[in-house]
């Protein structure tokens, strides 16, 4: 006799109870070092009480280290326009990658890496 167990995992199960975080002030410097302390690939951008408002990640950092003593070209700077706005940033608010999506620590796990999946897809063709 085998015996199914259905446990749904959610976000509280896999998520990360300590939290460190930077505010819109956070300079370059510090959110590097931040990152590095703290172990971490992204780290929320938080404002007031604590309420989120973006994420800087170290893909963020790395758009502005890339574009030191590099030009690019016009084409480059057109397909990158995101990207080539970041890199004089040098502040967490100009850096981060705003609104935040954030999710409720009960909502079921497959539900919630659904959404993800869909935020990160790349468009699709005409």
């Amino acid at each position: 006799m085998t015996i199914t167990q259905t446990h749904k995992y959610t976000v509280a199960d896999v998520m990360t109870r300590t939290v460190v975080t930077v505010t819109a002030s956070a300079e370059f410097k510090e959110i590097v070092a931040v990152i590095r302390e703290g172990k971490v690939s992204a780290l929320p951008v938080i404002e007031g009480e604590g309420r989120v408002v973006g994420v800087v990640s170290e893909a963020d950092l790395l758009v502005k280290e890339e574009s030191r003593g590099h030009r690019l070209g016009l084409i480059e700077q057109l397909h990158r326009q995101g990207a080539t706005a970041k890199a004089g940033s040098t502040h967490a608010g100009e850096l981060m990658t705003s609104p935040a999506v954030t999710v409720d620590a009960g909502a079921p796990l497959p539900g919630v890496v659904g959404v993800m999946c869909e935020l990160t897809a790349p468009p699709s063709a005409p």
